[in-house]
């Protein structure tokens, strides 16, 4: 049982855990969904940037202007070559106090100044690499030199007053009126630990092919004066143009200038930040953290946390940074982690000796100062959350409490009113509520009303459906009018109350039960009145407890459209005969007992006629025709026969279950005589038989296979219909094994034409009597693997009455290939096969005339003698001949119908004696007499004989013995795209025979 709670707590509770779920999930938000690690990141970016834009600034001050002063060093070290050239001297005679020194160094000294103006530097510096005069024993030495200072380069007075000597002999300070320094020396100090000169130095002369630019040097720590504090210096070497070491030039940076360029007011607008220049300590390993060498900072802030020290150690901070663009330490005085923006300055090349030494810039600020205000975020957020919290608890309770209190309320009432009375119910002012207490009030007044208007609605929608309820404890059965009617449709009905076994008497006439119903929960009844006209009945029942529900439905006219659209499905719409899908599942159906088949045979049958119908009366005829023979099937077909229509006038009768073939063809000839005997009616008033072609495959004899059954019937219908129509064919497989292709080329023919995928051969043909080339004959070769010989698309072609194309397409095909090689060809006779039945149309002859007339005259028509000959073909043949000079052949002379009749009336040029009769001639005496017979007779006619197949030496031999005028054979040469000359060993051969010949015939006639 559900435990009961009051409507406050129904409110209450949920609006709690909804304000508990919201203030959480803000707070996961917001602390747990990267808010703060967001404004962390954006901090230090802030400081990344910063620190980025600084050391770009400084970078560009220290290679671009501070240190970029080749345009002086070239023009000092060209002045002191001069004079030392002048004065006939060399770098080494610079040493301090002599005099040529002092006037160098007052020669060069205005360069120096305005040096140091243009690269607002606080001090420049040059030191001779002259003899070095020793002035202690730890190798300290002096030079000569000159070094200017200026402390506030920002401001250039119009004359030098600003300026400071602190190194150069008194003579050179006076000539240039510069005022000498308290520390002024007139030479330098060169000790190990002067890295501005020691290092320059050494590195242009390890590597004398190095620029001067590569061999600078940035340092500090190095003293230019015993009395000043140290400072940044960038120096250069200087060198003679051959090559010698002239000492060094370099220029000076005072810390209080740098920390000027270095402004921490940047980093923080409260100046709590502060920059650090230093030098990268890389000897150390990575995991000892990172030592820099401070070379100065800015900002007071840095005093307070670091002191004066002058080695820091950081370490990077991964864990924030994640790349490890931070790094931190922990401040010596503060007592907290400071952490600092580390970029490295590129002062360097890489090729250059001091590129090791890295110079970084550091932006420094305590974690105070750097995660500040992401802190105070976090805190504000605290805040809210917490307010946000107490606020809606208060709410909620409020929430909560009044509604539940105005609820309890209604809820007296309507408990202590007169259920014979209408409710009257106060409102309360709360929607929701308002509208419970007034579907109270109207909750009794609709519940007969809605009851009475459903039944109306149901009868408006014209659906025929009824409804029952069983209540087995009060033997008691309600039933809307519609249950009545779909009984009885004839009569009309009210809704009743029934006794079970009044409901019993009813269910009867469904021949169910009261049990059924307990045990159905769906069923379909079929009803078949007397009267006639079936109807079908849908009944549905559910079962609440002991009662049970129903609901009986009329779907007559839905099982009517259904069995239609099944009718459909199946049967072609045409002919009423089944169609090839339902076909295909009756007659697979029967093939899955082979044990009932006994002798079966499948039968393709297809309407002869059906095209000229079309053409000549129309479709609608066309149609008639169909139908008509459709009935002679339907009316010959008995219980052991399936009859289909496939398409178009393609029909299949499937005969199964007989004891003898001898039955199935008594069926098949009663099928054929009723087809050929049924006459219909024409639009002209003529009539027409039924003419059809049957193909008939057996089971088991041909296959056992319903595929293949239909494929070896359409093959046996295939040959039928190509030679005697209107018959019936038995499969024969000899027949299929040979020409079956035949039935899928159709496709690969139509390719062949329209591609005109064939090429033709040259075969030389051998005048006996010059021993020279006469002509060649074209040999036809399809460029198709299906298609691979001329008698292949011949005979399909034939089969699908597409010989006019490929006559159409030898004639011009073969004549672009004699205009393509028409040099090779020239007075040379070219035998082109012509299929004797059929001719050019008109406008296909002027057309090959127009393109290729001019090779009229070499052409030789052969005429294949194994091709029946149409007398109309052969004289339009003839006299195209005469007309355009040409001249004709008799082809495969022995093999076909013709014979003499044939020789007589064409009377050709040549005759070409077939290869049946030249193979083996020299072997066989029967062949030679016959032979000899038919050159006697063809000469008294003035015929040319050309013997085909010559394939060997004593065949040459023999022929040229009985007096053959032309030959051609592979003895010779075979057929080749581009016309060739015969084998010369053949050539040689065959002049040995004639001369031989003729040999034995001058004695006869002497």
């Amino acid at each position: 049982m559900l435990k009961k709670r009051s409507v406050f707590n129904r409110i209450l509770i949920p609006l709690i855990i909804v304000q508990i779920f919201q203030i959480s999930l803000f707070g996961m938000l917001v602390f747990n969904g990267g808010v703060i690690t967001k404004l962390d990141r954006n901090a230090e970016e802030i400081l990344n940037e910063r620190v980025i834009n600084r050391k770009n600034y400084l970078e560009n001050e220290m290679i671009q202007r501070w240190s970029n002063f080749s345009i002086y060093q070239t023009k000092i070290e060209e002045e002191i070559e001069q004079q030392l050239a002048g004065a006939e001297m060399t770098v080494a005679d610079l040493v301090p106090g002599a005099k040529l020194t002092s006037d160098i160094l007052k020669t060069i000294g205005p360069d120096l100044i305005a040096l140091m103006r243009r690269n607002t530097v606080t001090g420049v510096f040059l030191v001779f690499e002259g003899t070095p005069l020793k002035i202690s024993e730890d190798g300290a030495v002096e030079k000569s030199g000159l070094y200017l200072r200026d402390l506030d380069p920002i401001n250039n007075p119009y004359d030098n007053s600003d300026l400071l000597m602190e190194r150069s002999p008194t003579d050179v300070a006076q000539a240039l009126g510069i005022a000498m320094d308290v520390g002024w020396s007139p030479r330098f100090k060169i000790t190990a630990e002067s890295y501005f000169y020691n290092n320059p130095i050494q590195a242009i002369r390890s590597a004398p092919e190095l620029a001067q630019e590569d061999a600078g040097y940035w340092g500090y720590g190095s003293t230019l004066n015993e009395a000043m504090i140290k400072t940044l210096t960038y120096s250069q070497p200087l060198v003679a143009s051959d090559g010698t070491v002239l000492g060094v030039l370099g220029i000076s940076l005072a810390d209080d200038y740098l920390k000027t360029m270095l402004p921490a007011k940047e980093l923080l607008s409260d100046q709590s930040g502060s920059y650090m220049l230093a030098i990268l300590d890389e000897s150390q390993a990575a995991a000892e953290g990172l030592t820099l060498q401070k070379v100065t900072h800015s900002g007071g802030v840095f005093i307070a946390m670091f002191g004066e020290a002058e080695e820091l150690v950081f370490q990077m901070d991964q864990e924030i940074s994640g790349s490890g663009a931070l790094i931190h330490t922990e401040a010596l005085k503060l007592k907290q982690r400071i952490y600092g923006s580390m970029q490295p300055l590129d002062l360097y090349n890489t090729n250059a000796p001091f590129s090791h030494q890295r110079w970084v810039l550091v932006g420094l600020e305590s974690r105070d100062a750097l995660y500040g205000f992401s802190r105070k975020i976090q805190n504000t957020i605290l805040t809210f959350m917490i307010l946000s919290m107490l606020v809606g608890l208060t709410a909620t309770i409020y929430a909560s409490y009044r509604p539940s209190r105005q609820i309890g309320a209604l809820a007296r009432k309507v408990r202590n009113s007169d259920p014979n009375r209408p409710i009257h119910l106060d409102p309360i002012r709360i929607t929701e509520i308002d509208q419970l207490s007034q579907a109270i009030e109207e909750l009794s007044k609709s519940v007969a009303e809605n009851s009475s208007r459903l039944s109306q609605i149901i009868g408006m929608l014209s659906i025929q459906i009824g409804a029952f309820e069983i209540d087995p404890a009060k033997n008691s059965v309600f039933c809307t009018s519609g249950f009545f009617d779909a009984l009885q449709p004839q009569q009309s009905h009210e809704d009743q109350m029934l006794t079970l076994d009044q409901f019993s008497d009813h269910l009867q006439q469904l021949n169910l039960d009261l049990g059924d119903l307990g045990r159905q929960r769906e069923k379909l009844i079929k009803l078949e009145p007397q009267s006639g006209g079936a109807r079908w009945l849908r009944l549905k029942t559910a079962a609440l407890g002991q009662t049970i529900l129903g609901v009986i439905q009329d779907v007559t006219a839905e099982m009517v459209e259904r069995h239609r659209i099944e009718y459909e499905r199946d049967y072609d719409v045409l002919t009423n005969l089944l169609n090839r899908r339902a076909f295909q599942r009756f007659a697979q159906e029967r093939f899955e007992h082979p044990e009932r088949l006994k002798i079966t045979a499948f039968m393709m049958m297809d309407l002869d006629n059906l095209k000229y119908i079309n053409d000549t009366y129309g479709h609608d005829c066309g149609d008639g025709y169909i139908r008509s023979a459709a009935d002679v099937l339907r009316n010959n077909a008995g219980s052991h026969e399936i009859a289909a229509r496939m398409s178009g006038d393609e029909f299949y009768v499937l005969f199964y279950g007989y004891d003898t073939d001898f039955q199935i063809r008594q069926k098949i000839e009663q099928i054929r005589k009723a087809m050929a005997a049924y006459e219909m009616d024409l639009p002209d008033g003529k009539r027409i038989r039924i003419r059809a072609s049957f193909g008939v495959s057996w089971y088991p004899k041909d296959s056992r296979n319903l595929e293949e059954l239909i494929k070896y019937a359409d093959f046996a219908m295939y040959e039928i219909k190509n030679s005697v129509k209107g018959g019936i064919k038995d499969f024969e497989i000899e027949s299929y094994q040979k020409d079956s292709f035949m039935l899928h080329s159709s496709e690969d023919l139509n390719r062949l034409i329209e591609n005109e995928l064939i090429d033709f051969v040259f075969q030389p043909i051998i005048d006996v009597a010059s021993q020279t080339v006469y002509g060649y004959e074209m040999l036809m070769r399809p460029k198709m693997e299906k298609l691979p010989t001329p008698s292949a698309v011949l005979r399909i072609a034939r089969a699908q009455s597409r010989l006019y194309q490929i006559e159409h397409l030898t004639w011009f095909k073969a004549m672009e290939t004699i205009d393509r090689y028409h040099e090779h060809l020239k007075g040379k006779k070219l035998f082109i096969n012509s299929i004797s039945s059929l001719r050019l149309t008109p406008e296909d002859l002027a057309e090959l005339d127009r393109r290729y007339g001019q090779y009229n005259s070499q052409v030789v028509i052969e005429l294949t003698e194994s091709e029946k000959m149409g007398e109309q073909a052969t004289l339009h043949k003839r006299k195209r001949c005469v007309d355009q000079h040409q001249e004709i052949a008799l082809d495969d002379y022995g093999t076909g119908y013709n014979g003499e009749a044939t020789l007589l009336d064409l009377m050709p040029n040549y005759v070409k004696i077939d290869m049946s009769i030249i193979r083996g001639i020299d072997q066989d005496l029967n062949r030679r007499e016959f032979y000899e017979g038919l050159v006697v007779y063809f000469r008294s006619r003035h015929i040319k004989i050309l013997a085909e197949g010559v394939e060997t030496r004593a065949e040459m031999e023999v022929l040229i013995e009985c007096g053959t005028d032309y030959m051609q054979g592979f003895y010779f040469r075979k057929g080749e795209l581009i016309p060739p000359q015969p084998n010369p060993e053949a050539m040689e051969e065959l002049r040995k025979a004639v001369k031989k010949k003729a040999k034995k015939e001058q004695p006869s006639k002497e």
